[in-house]
């Protein structure tokens, strides 16, 4: 089944447009050649649209199209998309206690929709959530939290669906839980 809902996208600029004045001069002289201006700067929203997706849809040079969920970038506002993104939480815990992990994208958002997943390399703890995602065009933090299952050291991972460079590993450092 083909989803054909519209979503907003926006176009934006992933190179400068930049153009040069002319200039004159008199014969014998040696002209001073004016700096280029930038007329719009990378990252400058030029166009939104309302679209079911990007298939068959490509960009022309220069421009980059991202998926704008909550319409908040509207034509010449900037819109500078994510690289990368952050993976934090605490480094020492206790077995059977859930620890808050906090992943959140940098700039203004992945240009789409990024699913992150976790992963704690097999050492049999459990996240509330398995992934979570990263909407387009937003830079909103996501939570979830981790219960390890016994002591140890447990390095936490994170990997994603968007191209966006991954974290480094958590290391997490858990004590045996208290016994009664």
């Amino acid at each position: 089944m083909t989803d054909n809902t519209n979503q907003n996208y926006i176009l934006y600029r992933t190179k400068a447009l930049m153009f040069q004045s002319s200039y004159s001069y008199l014969e014998g002289n040696t002209p001073t050649v004016p700096a280029a201006i930038v007329a719009g700067g990378v990252g400058t929203v030029v166009a939104t649209q309302a679209l079911t997706g990007l298939a068959g849809i490509s960009a022309p040079d220069g421009f980059a199209y991202a998926l704008d969920a909550a319409g908040e970038y509207p034509v010449g506002s900037l819109y500078a998309p994510s690289t990368a993104y952050t993976l934090a939480g605490a480094s020492v815990a206790t077995a059977g206690t859930p620890l808050t992990l906090t992943l959140a994208p940098d700039r203004d958002g992945p240009g789409a929709d990024t699913v992150v997943t976790l992963s704690d390399g097999g050492a049999g703890g459990t996240f509330s959530a398995p992934t979570v995602t990263f909407a387009g065009c937003t830079n909103t933090a996501q939570t979830v939290t981790y219960t390890p299952k016994a002591a140890g050291t447990v390095t936490i991972s994170a990997t994603n669906s968007g191209g966006l460079a991954n974290p480094a590993s958590l290391n997490v450092t858990v004590a045996a839980a208290a016994t009664p």
